[in-house]
């Protein structure tokens, strides 16, 4: 059942990034705006991450960067998640695993926060945490 359910997940993960890679979420009304920003006008965490991925996907690393500043970062400790077993077992490596780890889920949640206060700022060098 482990195995479908992770099939399933992969197959998912692959459409939706065809999606992002075929489709500019700057120009088709198919992705959702945040709700969030329709409502405060201020910018959550994840405003511009559905650009951020189109941009990635297309290696366009300045764009991603512009979108959303936390986007890339999350997105490799991510890819560290998956890849760290594969590294540890090739090359007999003993990489802990940052998501298991007590203090992961305060530093996490206090960097999102500060990362949300600050990209809310007007005023040079906070306002360029905005989206692009």
């Amino acid at each position: 059942m482990k195995k479908i359910v992770n099939s399933g997940l992969l197959l998912l993960i692959l459409g939706v990034a065809v999606l992002f890679f075929v489709l500019d979420p700057n120009k088709h009304e198919l992705f959702p705006r945040c709700l969030f920003h329709s409502l405060t006008g201020a910018y959550c965490p994840g405003c511009g991450s559905q650009r951020a991925l189109h941009s990635l996907l297309h290696f366009d690393i300045k764009g991603v960067i512009g979108y959303n500043f936390l986007f890339l970062p999350a997105a490799l400790v991510i890819l560290y998640h998956y890849i760290h077993p594969i590294l540890n077992r090739l090359f007999k490596w003993k990489l802990p695993n940052v998501f298991y780890m007590k203090n992961t889920p305060w530093v996490v949640f206090a960097i999102v926060v500060i990362f949300w206060i600050l990209r809310n700022l007007p005023w040079y060098p906070f306002s360029v945490l905005a989206p692009s």
